[in-house]
C-alpha cells in the first residue's frame, strides 16, 4: 500500500503528516464495517465520530455511553449505535457510581433495551475503588442484575505486558498478569450461557497461544481488537501467526477501535479518530509495513533512550476478503446483533 506522507501538520495522532480523508480512499476494503468498541460521550462528540467514521466505511458501533447521554444519541443515530451499560464515568472517583448508583443504572439501561453490560476490571481500577475487581461482591450483584436482564457481558480484564513492568510493579496489590485470568475463567464457566466479549484481545495480544487456550476452553468467549496503540504495537509483531490465529478463530473475533469520542477530541481534531481507523484497517487489510502515525508513550516508558514521540511499527497482514468480511462486519452482526 502506498501512502503520501508529510502533506498535513504533524501532531501526536499524525506523525506522518497524512491526509487521512484521502488515505481512506486508498484502503482496499469497500464494504461496511461495524466498530464493536467505542465510547461516545455526548451527541456532539457522536456527530464528530460518525463524520470521520463515514470516511472509513463504519456503518454502526457498540458504544459505552454514559446513561445521561443515551437518549439524545439514540434519537439522532437510531440503530447505528448499540449501547453498552456502563457506570457514570463522568464521576469516576465517586464510589457510589460503582455500587448503589451503578445497580440502578443497569436496570435503567435494560429498560432502554441495552443488550450488553461492561465490567471494567483493569488492575489500575484498584486505585479507584475496591469494587473494581471482577469478583467483588458489588460486581457479583451487578452481574446478577445484568444476567436477569438477558444482557451479554463485556470485560476489560488486563492491560499491556509493559504495564506490569512499571505501573503494576506492586504484585501484592495488582497481581501479575496471569493472576488476572483466574477469576475470569471461573466466571466464564459460572455464566456459561452468557456471551462474553473480552475487550482488547482479552488483554493479551502479546500471547496468541494463551488466547487460543482461552477460546478453546470457553466457547462463550469472543474477542475484540480494540485499543489501537496497544494492538498495532503487539499484533504487528506476530506476522503470519496472527493471520493463522484469525483464520483459526473465524467467528470469534470482531473489529473495534476503542475510540473515546468526547468534546474537544483532545485538541487533535479529525486526526484523533481518523488515525485509529486508518491504523487499525491498515493492519488487517493491507501489506503496509512502516511506522504508525500515532505516538505510543509505552515505547519511551519502557526504553527511556527512545524519543518521547516514538511510534510503533505497523506490519499489515493483508487478510483475504472472506476473513475481512467476518472480522469487520459479520461476526459482530451475528454475535452481538445489528
Amino acid at each position: 500500500m502506498q501512502i503520501t506522507p508529510h502533506t498535513q501538520p504533524l501532531n501526536n495522532a499524525n506523525r506522518l503528516g497524512l491526509n487521512y480523508r484521502h488515505q481512506a480512499t486508498q484502503l482496499p476494503w469497500q464494504a461496511p464495517l461495524i466498530d464493536a468498541h467505542t465510547h461516545l460521550w455526548g451527541v456532539e462528540a457522536a456527530r464528530h465520530y460518525f463524520q470521520i467514521a463515514s470516511w472509513f466505511g463504519i456503518q454502526s458501533t457498540w458504544s459505552q455511553t454514559p446513561l445521561k447521554d443515551v437518549p439524545a444519541i439514540a434519537l439522532e443515530f437510531g440503530d447505528r449505535v448499540n449501547f453498552v451499560a456502563v457506570p457514570d464515568y463522568y464521576n469516576f472517583k465517586d464510589p457510589n457510581r460503582f455500587t448503589t448508583s451503578w445497580f440502578e443504572n443497569i436496570e435503567q439501561f435494560a429498560a432502554l433495551g441495552t443488550r450488553m453490560c461492561k465490567f471494567w476490571s483493569a488492575p489500575r481500577g484498584r486505585d479507584v475503588h475496591p469494587s473494581l475487581t471482577l469478583d467483588s461482591p458489588e460486581r457479583q450483584y451487578a452481574m446478577k442484575l445484568a444476567y436477569q436482564a438477558n444482557m451479554m457481558f463485556m470485560v476489560h480484564i488486563a492491560d499491556p505486558d509493559t504495564w506490569f513492568t512499571h505501573q503494576y510493579k506492586d504484585h501484592r496489590k495488582y497481581g501479575n498478569k496471569a493472576d488476572q485470568y483466574l477469576v475470569l475463567e471461573r466466571l466464564l464457566d459460572q455464566y456459561g450461557d452468557v456471551t462474553w466479549l473480552a475487550a482488547h484481545m482479552a488483554g493479551h495480544p502479546e500471547d496468541l497461544n494463551h488466547l487460543q487456550q482461552l477460546l478453546d476452553r470457553h466457547p462463550n468467549l469472543y474477542l475484540d481488537t480494540s485499543a489501537c496503540k496497544w494492538m498495532i504495537r503487539e499484533l504487528s509483531k506476530h506476522g503470519s501467526r496472527l493471520t493463522d490465529f484469525i483464520h483459526q478463530n473465524a467467528g470469534r473475533i470482531m473489529w473495534g477501535t476503542d475510540i473515546v469520542a468526547q468534546a474537544g477530541a483532545m485538541g487533535l481534531g479529525d486526526d484523533l479518530y481518523a488515525s485509529r481507523f486508518w491504523a487499525m484497517r491498515s493492519l488487517f487489510e493491507t501489506n503496509y509495513h512502516g511506522p504508525s502515525p500515532i505516538v505510543d508513550p509505552d515505547l519511551s516508558r519502557l526504553n527511556p533512550s527512545l524519543p518521547r514521540k516514538s511510534t510503533a511499527t505497523v506490519h499489515g497482514i493483508n487478510l483475504d476478503p472472506a476473513t475481512l468480511q467476518g472480522l469487520y462486519h459479520d461476526t459482530a452482526l451475528t454475535v452481538l446483533g445489528n
